[in-house]
């Protein structure tokens, strides 16, 4: 026969894992150990590229400082024998310029000296001359003095009486050359200022023009004159104004004598000279430029014939 059983059976197993703990722990050991020096190893990796960079940049710097100190102390040699090459070349010039400077001052003292004693010399002369022509005058004075001291010196009661003639005599005669010397000195101002006036007339005359000014205006007015003679359709002749305010073709008159001049059979037509064709131009280009249509070709092709007609054909004008 068969049946089922069933028993619970409690089994202690004891397991040694003293080697495995050990082995556990050393290799924890070692790891630790491993972990230090990788951090050390990193850490004295990392400060000696911190070191090694800065004497790199120190280095850098310090050639970079030299190379610019070298430059400068190049550049502060070229400048410095540039400026002792130029104080020396100031300095002859300042020599050469204080020779002439003595020289000048040498050939002036010499001038002044020779026109001084030149001068002296006419004055010398000159005084001379003057006492030699006033000799007369001089003489009269020595006379007159001498007669006048006589008539009050002398005791004698007569003198007074005879000399009182010549005593007005004398005085009458000196108020006459006082009045000949004040009018000649008179007549000498009246002739400087007569002169002057002279000479700023003809100063003016030079300046000024005396051609009339021309104060006619030339007015140009727009007029189209249409012509045509057809056997069919008969005669034809327009005159078109334009219908600016500013043009003054509101005068019958005016437009009466421009209608009569197209009309006329002795009409006098004259090519257009280059400065009114110039003019024309002026305006007629910006005006051919403003034209616009729907096709731009169109625009170009009436464009080009229309210059095209003007540059071959030279207008004539009709004067008035």
């Amino acid at each position: 026969m068969s049946l089922s059983w069933s028993e619970n059976v409690s089994i202690d197993i004891l397991v040694d894992t003293s080697s495995f703990d050990y082995g556990v722990a050393s290799l924890k050991h070692h790891v630790d150990g491993l972990t230090g020096a990788v951090v050390t190893t990193e850490a004295l990796h990392i400060e000696e590229k911190i070191q090694s960079a800065s004497a790199i940049g120190q280095s850098v710097t310090k050639g970079f400082f030299d190379l610019i100190r070298s430059e400068i102390t190049q550049q502060v040699v070229g400048l410095k024998s540039r400026v002792d090459s130029l104080f020396l070349k100031l300095n002859d010039m300042r020599l050469a310029s204080q020779r002439v400077k003595q020289a000048m001052q040498q050939d002036y003292g010499r001038i002044t000296d020779r026109y001084t004693s030149i001068f002296e010399e006419l004055d010398r002369e000159l005084a001379t001359r003057i006492a030699t022509l006033d000799d007369a005058a001089y003489a009269f004075r020595r006379e007159a003095s001498s007669q006048g001291s006589r008539s009050f010196d002398s005791t004698l009661s007569t003198v007074p009486t005879v000399f009182g003639r010549e005593v007005s005599q004398v005085q009458t005669a000196l108020l006459a050359g006082i009045m000949h010397a004040r009018m000649n000195f008179l007549l000498q101002l009246a002739t400087a200022y007569l002169v002057s006036e002279r000479q700023t007339s003809r100063t003016f005359r030079t300046i000024l023009s005396n051609e009339a000014a021309d104060d006619s205006t030339t007015h140009s007015l727009p007029v189209a004159y249409l012509a045509a003679d057809d056997p069919a359709a008969g005669s034809m002749a327009r005159v078109i104004f334009s219908s600016a305010p500013e043009v003054p073709f509101n005068n019958d008159s005016l437009r009466n004598r421009i209608t009569d001049q197209f009309q006329s059979e002795k009409r006098s037509w004259k090519p257009m000279g280059s400065e009114e064709s110039a003019q024309i131009d002026r305006f007629l280009v910006p005006l051919i430029d403003s034209m616009h249509s729907s096709s731009a070709e169109h625009d170009g092709r009436v464009r080009q014939m229309i210059l095209r007609l003007w540059a071959a054909h030279r207008p004539e004008t009709l004067m008035l």
